[in-house]
C-alpha cells in the first residue's frame, strides 16, 4: 500500500512563523488522508518524547510522526532528516553553504532534501547540480505554478527525484501537497532508506 506522507511543514512550538497547534497536527493529517508527517521546524529537531505526546494526545491509530528540521544556509534552505537536537545546534543559520551543510549532515548519516530549491529568492544557484542531494522538493503551498514547472523541469534535467510537502505554517494547509512512498515507512530509518532509494514520488490535493 502506498502511503502518503506530508514531510515538511512547522508548528508554533519551535517555529515562530507558525500558526499550526502542534496538537492539532495529526487530527488534521489524518482527515487529509495521510498515513504520516515529518515535522521539520526552523533550526530544532523534535525530541521523540515531544511526539509520543502529540501521538498519544491524538489517538490515531497507526499515524507515524517523525521529525527533522529545516537549515538556512548562505545560500537556500536545506531539509535535514536523521539527526537530534544536539546535532542540529551544530548548523548555525547562514554560516554553512549547502554543500557545507549538506556535507557535514551525511557524515552523522542524515539524508538531505532541497527545500523549494525555485522559490523566488530563496533558492539555489547553479551549485544545487554538484550537491549530494537525495531529492528536490518541487511543489508545495510556497511555491507558485511557475517555480513548480521550473523545479520539475530543473530535477528532469539533473535526473533527481522529487518530493512534495506542504510547507504548512497553518493548519489548512497540512497535507495539500505529500510524498507517496511505496515501501513501509515506520521509523526515522525507514524513512531514510526511502529516501536514498527513492521510493517515492511527489503528489498534490484537488483541493490545494
Amino acid at each position: 500500500m502506498a502511503l502518503r506522507f506530508d514531510i515538511h511543514l512547522h508548528t508554533s512550538r519551535y517555529s515562530g512563523d507558525s500558526e499550526i497547534d502542534p496538537f492539532k497536527l495529526v487530527g488534521q493529517a489524518a482527515d487529509r488522508g495521510l498515513h504520516g508527517v515529518v515535522i521539520t521546524e526552523h533550526h530544532h529537531a523534535w525530541p521523540q518524547e515531544e511526539l509520543d505526546e502529540l501521538l498519544a494526545a491524538a489517538d490515531v491509530p497507526g499515524f507515524v510522526l517523525l521529525a527533522g528540521f529545516e537549515y538556512t544556509s548562505s545560500h537556500g534552505d536545506v531539509l535535514i532528516y536523521g539527526l537530534n537536537q544536539e546535532q542540529c545546534e551544530a548548523f548555525v543559520p547562514r554560516k554553512m553553504s549547502p554543500g557545507e551543510a549538506i556535507s557535514l549532515a551525511k557524515e552523522w548519516d542524515a539524508v538531505c532534501v532541497a527545500a523549494h530549491p525555485t522559490r523566488d529568492g530563496l533558492g539555489y544557484d547553479d551549485r544545487i547540480i554538484d550537491l549530494p542531494l537525495a531529492a528536490m522538493e518541487v511543489q508545495s503551498c510556497n511555491l507558485n505554478i511557475n517555480e513548480q514547472r521550473l523545479g520539475i523541469k530543473l530535477a528532469s534535467q539533473l535526473e533527481m527525484p522529487c518530493t512534495a510537502s506542504s510547507d504548512a505554517h497553518r493548519l489548512e494547509d497540512v497535507g495539500k501537497y505529500w510524498t507517496e512512498f511505496t515501501v513501509p515507512v515506520q521509523t526515522t530509518k525507514d524513512f531514510k532508506s526511502a529516501l536514498k532509494w527513492g521510493s517515492f514520488r511527489p503528489k498534490t490535493s484537488s483541493a490545494s
